[in-house]
């Protein structure tokens, strides 16, 4: 696998960002548990919590939201149709 060097730089530009503006915004002083004192605990917590909920939310939508009826016939429609084929 091939990584773009501006995909690189970007993705260190981020990790050293986010650990400088924790470094000033973040009281380590009191916290919440043993983990939580750790540099980038908090940056890391909130990319997965963004990475969980757009999981969450394409199973909801595709499982209970997505139509698969068509409004007209109301028969079950596939995904994609399928050709016809003379023969």
């Amino acid at each position: 696998m091939i990584i773009d060097r501006p995909l690189v730089i970007a993705i260190v530009i981020g990790v050293v960002l986010s650990a400088v503006l924790e470094l000033f915004f973040v009281d380590h002083r009191e916290y919440l548990f043993e983990g939580s004192t750790l540099l980038l605990f908090w940056a890391g917590f909130g990319f997965v919590g963004c990475i969980g909920i757009v999981v969450i939310s394409k199973w909801v939508g595709h499982t209970f939201l997505m139509k698969h009826d068509d409004p007209y016939t109301g028969e079950h429609v596939e995904a994609e149709p399928e050709e016809h084929r003379d023969g």
